[in-house]
């Protein structure tokens, strides 16, 4: 690929995750309140791919390819850059998850509409799919209750990532007498409508008897250090890939 150039997520400090988007440009599905494609925002400038030479990576790295973007779209490229990598894992909102490796799926890119579904008619799940992720909303709590107990039902772990928002109003109606539920504050290196803690706790009380429901981040910073769901579900996903 010649010259790398890579910036790391200052979320991953301290973690041994480390993101790569070989894409350039805003990605196309442009799912709700996307930070990757609002200007500014993310961490690196979306018109220069951010890859990690392998060289540089500590033992036992794993490396993330496309967060923000898509391992389904660009698939060729994506495929040719992770073999840089021993360990890597996917992530896509596009139910197509024939990948040679691990992968995330996001089942609900537009969080509040609709959401995929775990297949049906005695297909199996694949052994590569680490878990999904649910966005979660003030505004969504039938839908994320329905897709934690599809996907659960099917023994996949799902790992619940809480909203944050730049322009449009915070969603009031859902997990009611929380207050408040959001709040206005810098988070890593932007500030916008985040989360409270207590608001993440009374949603992940209501799935507190399902032990597969994990929380993204944990409730107080939503940094990779204090959360690991990455790591300890992209190893397992590779056990079972060896047949282990």
């Amino acid at each position: 690929m010649g010259q790398l150039t890579f910036i790391r997520n200052p979320k991953q400090a301290g973690s041994i995750v480390y993101d790569c988007i070989p894409q350039v440009g805003p990605c196309p599905n442009a799912c709700n309140e996307c930070f990757y494609n609002r200007p500014g925002a993310f961490y690196t400038d979306i018109v220069t791919p951010s890859v990690p030479n392998p060289a540089d990576l500590p033992d036992g790295a794993i490396v993330r390819m496309n967060s923000g973007h898509d391992s389904n779209l660009h698939r060729n490229l994506v495929l040719s850059v992770a073999k840089l990598y021993p360990q890597h894992f996917f992530n896509t909102s596009i139910p197509r998850l024939d990948f040679p490796g691990p992968v995330v799926l996001t089942v609900n890119p537009k969080e509040d509409s609709d959401w995929h579904r775990p297949p049906t008619g005695g297909i199996r799940i694949p052994a590569n799919l680490m878990f999904v992720r649910i966005r979660v909303s003030p505004a969504n709590r039938q839908l994320t209750h329905d897709a934690v107990r599809a996907w659960t039902a099917r023994q996949v772990p799902v790992v619940l990532t809480f909203m944050r928002y730049y322009d449009m109003a915070v969603p009031t109606n859902g997990w009611n007498g929380i207050d408040p539920a959001y709040v206005f504050k810098k988070h890593i290196l932007n500030s916008y409508w985040c989360p409270t803690p207590e608001y993440t706790r009374a949603v992940m009380a209501e799935f507190a008897d399902n032990r597969l429901v994990m929380l993204c981040g944990g409730h107080e910073g939503g940094l990779c250090r204090g959360c690991r769901n990455c790591e300890t579900h992209y190893l397992q996903a590779a056990k079972r890939l060896r047949g282990e």
